[in-house]
């Protein structure tokens, strides 16, 4: 299989997982790995209920609440049982750590884009469930914006 067959078949796999019940999807070039949740670390000026850090292979990933990308209410979540690593651009850039609730599976779908601030690109059917498709580049956008409003607050 050519290297351009393999890239055109990932961009149209959406990695399924759920988060508080609700069905959520990012396009698997989206997604640099499906990790075990580790404890978060403070960071000084990040309030808590914002989120934290870990150690991702040697670098410091960004962690938010689920409740702080999504609409979701974290007081009434299970605790996360994976940790998706997230990147607005496939072949690297900016990363993000979203824990999730339990992880569906790979199933075949496009990538959407999301138009202005919102994280959720479309919501549709997949596997009799609707599902809302995030964008990664909105996703990650969001949690940039979220820490700095934070970190603006906490001065």
């Amino acid at each position: 299989m050519s290297a351009s067959s393999v890239a055109s078949t990932c961009a149209e796999r959406l990695l399924l997982f759920e988060v508080g019940g609700s069905r959520y999807a990012l396009p698997i070039a989206g997604v640099i790995e499906v990790a075990e949740v580790a404890r978060l670390a403070c960071i000084p000026s990040l309030p808590v209920r914002v989120g934290g850090v870990v150690n991702h292979r040697g670098d410091a990933l960004p962690v938010l609440r689920r409740s702080a990308l999504l609409d979701v209410d974290e007081a009434a979540l299970p605790e996360p049982t994976h940790l998706l690593v997230v990147s607005d651009r496939p072949t690297g850039g900016a990363r993000l750590g979203l824990p999730v609730d339990r992880i569906v599976g790979l199933v075949d779908g496009t990538a959407a884009v999301a138009r202005g601030a919102q994280t959720v690109a479309e919501r549709r059917p997949i596997d009799g469930r609707v599902t809302s498709v995030l964008d990664p580049q909105r996703l990650v956008a969001r949690a940039q914006e979220v820490i700095e409003r934070s970190l603006v607050r906490s001065e």
